[in-house]
């Protein structure tokens, strides 16, 4: 199924160029001065490339943490906390990826008109400054920042507090609640940023890339995973004028796959570049910590014999084990710091007992699947009338193509031969494969149930957020109803859902959460469709949690959302009985 569109269907006939709006970014630099770490400073290094250099060349393996308290204020003391206690353990930690609230991918004019999530705020200069300088730790800022509609001032206030590693490329298709712009408009910022981080390579500024957070974490095979890999390089590097820093690894829980995804990775790397980190599994976690600290464990053994073996300066993230539960606290955090320094001292001696010729011949496949990927992908882009050397044209055409349909088009595997077929990959994504197991479980459930009478009743489905494999699930679930569902999206604000629901006669609305923000919203959805003369059922499901005043972590919002007249899930299964009563 490789259906040829034209640059005309995807790209409106007054874009910007792209290369003019790299030039303005370019020019924005020009009066940006990079800032100096704490860390850099103590290190005698200009920049965290240069400290990685150095690391590599000392032999240490390096490792990295995850947080995001409610305020910056709060953060800062639980950084100041995890500072003081790993030194009093006898060890340090290289570098913190900051998880922010989405609002900081607003202009600040609107922030107002956006719900609060899980993660704090950065609101003044005097913050931005203190997240290189409150202790020792080199910051990454990913999460809202190039690729949102503030990328310039986010870029430029990073880069002047001394962080290196500046994201999220892979964010760029990421819908922003309360942002009134539409794609045209984020992406043209986004390329001005991307202009203003070329102009800082001599200061070893680089362009930070999840690929989780965006199309990756969408593909079911990982030779795509490698193949979009190239084209964001190709984009960063090759186009702009750039450096491109790759990260990767939380939805992969297999050990053996991930150990040849980051081999894969480096050996598609520049020379000289050094890779931000690679990332601890967020997806195998259960309620049972005891149990999760083997998960932990295993993970970081292999991530680390993968940091030894290929020498990449791209620090290991451990994941704390009460991740699945709730927000980690400080000393959570040391804890798992404190598992993943114990196990690298372990690495080098057990290291020849790993089946390095095994992982080496699969991280091969990737790469030659990856780049058979990456050719079909600009093959078909030129096909389209898309100028590949314009950054803003690539960026628009692929974000409005979508992930699933580029990796039906362009895949290495068996591609899709009609709508009802699903692309079948070259080597199976974890995220697929436990898709395919859930979904197989969602159907046996629902195969002995009876039917409903009525499967012309018409459901509204989509998430608050990028999260969207719950929402696939609910569809499988009513699929297998017999029920054809309306998908919204992910992102999905609370006056789309209510414009859409009106569009559709829908009967219900179905929504999926994971933002911290599910009290918020709710009433914001209720509000939307009483405002369009809508007497429908809500239900919510996913993390049920709320930011609350005075509160350290988001609290369960359960019961308040049942006395609001939400109806909440718990299982996929549930959707039957919504069904039942919308019928």
């Amino acid at each position: 199924m490789n259906t040829v569109q034209s640059a005309s269907s995807l790209l409106p006939q007054d874009l910007p160029d792209g290369r003019e709006l790299v030039e303005q970014g370019r020019r924005i630099g020009a009066d940006v001065t990079v800032g100096l770490s704490l860390l850099c400073e103590q290190h005698g290094v200009r920049s965290e490339v240069e400290y990685k250099k150095k690391m590599v060349e000392e032999g240490r393996l390096m490792t990295s943490l995850n947080i995001g308290m409610k305020t910056w204020a709060e953060t800062a003391r639980a950084l100041e906390s995890i500072h003081a206690e790993s030194e009093k353990r006898g060890f340090r930690i290289d570098r913190y990826q900051m998880q922010l609230d989405r609002r900081m991918g607003l202009p600040r004019e609107y922030w107002a008109r956006a719900a609060k999530e899980t993660g704090p705020m950065l609101e003044t200069p005097a913050d931005w400054q203190a997240t290189a300088r409150t202790v020792p730790i080199q910051p990454q800022l990913g999460d809202m920042m190039i690729g949102s509609p503030a990328s310039v001032d986010n870029a430029r206030q990073a880069l002047e507090a001394g962080v290196y590693y500046i994201g999220n490329m892979s964010q760029f298709n990421w819908k922003y609640p309360g942002w009134p712009g539409d794609d045209i408009e984020q992406m043209s910022e986004m390329v001005k940023a991307l202009g203003l981080m070329a102009s800082k390579v001599d200061d070893d500024a680089m362009m930070q890339s999840y690929l989780e957070d965006g199309y990756p974490g969408q593909f079911k095979d990982y030779c795509s995973y490698i193949g979009w890999a190239l084209f964001e390089r190709y984009l960063i590097n090759d186009v702009i004028g750039g450096r491109l820093s790759i990260a990767y690894g939380g939805l992969t829980h297999d050990p053996v796959s991930k150990t040849a995804m980051i081999l894969a990775l480096e050996k598609i790397k520049p020379e000289g570049t050094f890779n931000s980190f690679y990332h601890c599994n967020t997806t195998a976690y259960s309620t049972e910590v005891d149990e999760n600290f083997a998960v932990l464990s295993i993970d970081d053994f292999y991530l680390m014999l993968a940091q030894l073996k290929t020498k990449n300066g791209a620090a290991t993230l451990s994941i704390p084990v009460t991740e699945a539960l709730r927000i980690p606290t400080w000393e959570e955090i040391v804890q798992v710091q404190t598992v993943a320094r114990r196990i690298a001292t372990d690495c080098e001696r057990l290291a020849d007992s790993i089946n390095w010729p095994y992982l080496e011949a699969l991280a091969d496949r990737m790469v030659v699947g990856g780049r058979r990927f990456f050719d079909n992908l600009m093959n078909g882009l030129g096909d389209m009338g898309i100028d590949l050397e314009d950054p803003l044209q690539l960026l628009v055409a692929v974000r409005r193509l979508g992930a699933p349909t580029i990796e039906n088009r362009y895949g290495v595997g068996e591609l899709p031969k009609g709508d009802a077929d699903l692309y079948q990959p070259e080597i199976p994504t974890d995220t697929y494969l436990d898709f395919v197991s859930r979904r197989d479980k969602v159907k046996e459930a629902f195969a002995g149930r009876p039917a409903p009478t009525n499967t012309d009743v018409r459901l509204v489905i989509g998430s608050t957020d990028i999260h969207e494999y719950a929402m696939f699930l609910l569809v499988e679930a009513l699929l297998a109803l017999g029920i054809e569902p309306i998908l919204a999206g992910t992102s999905v604000d609370p006056e789309e859902f209510a414009d859409l629901a009106l569009e559709a006669g829908a009967d219900a609305i179905l929504v999926t959460t994971h933002n911290g923000m599910a009290l918020t919203y709710a009433r914001q959805l209720q509000e939307e469709v009483a405002a369009r003369n809508l007497e429908i059922p809500i239900a919510m499901g996913g993390t049920l949690n709320q930011d609350v005043e005075d509160e350290p972590a988001p609290v369960d919002v359960e019961e308040d959302l049942i006395a609001l007249g939400i109806r909440v899930c718990h299982d996929v299964t549930d959707v039957l009985e919504i069904v039942k009563q919308a019928a």
